[in-house]
């Protein structure tokens, strides 16, 4: 009989990698039971929406160490899963483009024969700094792989939480499903990692208590393309500065994938961006006005793109922190025990979520984090 059972509120790259850390723990056996209660579906939103880039060393003084671990992780998972073909698991060389719509001194790259708009390139990220994953697929493999080792999903929005008589400890997470049907699930740890929602959430769940939750916040919502083009691409991830005839200036991220797609995101130009909180991922909708932009700005950068399909436009809102900085631990607010927060990654979170797990699965389990510093990541 299990005597902890421990309930993550979220199905996206935090909620699975803790999961799945949890399960591959030395102290996880058949005495503790591990859930994950999930809204929509798993990888709903920014966990499956994201661009999949990351970076090894881009990093300030707070998140430099767990960054570090977690590229480290995202090499070791794709070496015992076979990542390279389940999720695209790739090393990249990363560049920075200065593309200039007004200016004729257009030159191709060595080694990156796809683009030809450039008037200057650098390189930022090298194959032993920079990767990428899949993050739809990457996130979806992770939760399967943690319910193989016994970790149990359940689909349904979470709606209330009781706590035991002191009223600091939880006992049971309440949840309905999309039948209606009530779904009660003994706790006795509860973590909040719900992406942009778990600020709400905790408001909704905790009242005064939520205290540190409070400080994650929705990020404006942002449209991402995914395109094919007829040309072959190379592994270059690409972070560019467009100087349109119009005078604006833009800064769009192309991230070609394995599968021979390339994936577009960054404009912050979109009106739309800044449209209302939607209540579930599922419920957020690419802008018109910014596919209309990608596809305008991939001839841009490389003349070859111009005849790219659309395979999908996609829209999600990230979870952003006031602290500048992902909150990651227990909150203790008014003496609350049992209450976990991993959430306000911003967008890094996909390149910083197995190591968010690692370190949620030793505090929960050991008490403490002894594979990463995330000191400055308190609650």
């Amino acid at each position: 009989m299990a005597t902890r059972s421990i309930v993550i509120i979220g199905g996206g790259i935090m909620g699975t990698t803790t999961a799945y850390y949890l399960s591959r723990h030395p102290k996880f056996g058949p005495h503790i039971d591990i859930h994950i209660v999930e809204a929509c579906e798993i990888a709903a939103g920014a966990s499956g929406k994201a661009g999949g880039f990351m970076a090894k060393n881009w990093h300030r003084a707070p998140t430099a160490s767990l960054a570090a671990l977690s590229f480290n992780l995202h090499e070791q998972l794709s070496n015992e899963h076979g990542g390279e073909k389940r999720w695209g698991y790739r090393k990249v060389t990363t560049l920075q483009l200065d593309v200039n719509h007004n200016s004729r001194k257009s030159k191709t790259i060595p080694g990156v024969v796809w683009v030809d708009g450039a008037t200057h390139s650098e390189e930022i990220g090298t194959t032993s700094s920079t990767a990428q994953v899949t993050p739809d697929q990457f996130t979806k493999a992770i939760a399967e792989l943690a319910q193989e080792a016994g970790v149990k999903i359940t689909i349904a929005s979470v709606d209330g939480l009781e706590f035991d008589e002191t009223g600091i400890r939880p006992t049971t997470v309440i949840a309905t499903d999309d039948n209606g049907q009530q779904v009660k699930l003994e706790a006795t740890d509860v973590v909040f990692s719900a992406g942009p929602w778990t600020s709400s959430l905790a408001k909704k769940l905790l009242g005064s208590k939520a205290g540190a939750a409070l400080d994650i916040e929705p990020s404006p919502c942002s449209t991402s393309v995914i395109f094919r083009p007829s040309i072959p691409l190379t592994p270059h991830a690409l972070f560019t500065e467009l100087h349109l005839r119009s005078g604006i200036t833009t800064s769009p991220e192309f991230y070609p994938r394995p599968d021979g797609t390339l994936y577009i995101c960054g404009d912050h130009s979109d009106p739309l961006r800044q449209r209302p909180f939607t209540q579930k991922a599922t419920d957020a909708t690419p802008s018109e006005f910014a596919i209309k932009n990608h596809m305008e700005r991939l001839e841009l950068v490389g003349s070859g793109l111009k005849d790219a399909e659309i395979v999908k436009a996609q829209a999600c809102f990230r979870p952003e922190s006031r602290r500048n900085r992902p909150i990651i631990g227990q909150l203790s607010t008014g003496g609350l025990e049992g209450v976990w927060i991993a959430s306000g990654h911003s967008v890094w979170g996909i390149c910083n979520g197995p190591g968010t797990g690692k370190v949620m699965a030793e505090l929960l389990l050991d008490g403490e984090a002894s594979s990463a510093d995330i000191r400055g990541l308190k609650p």
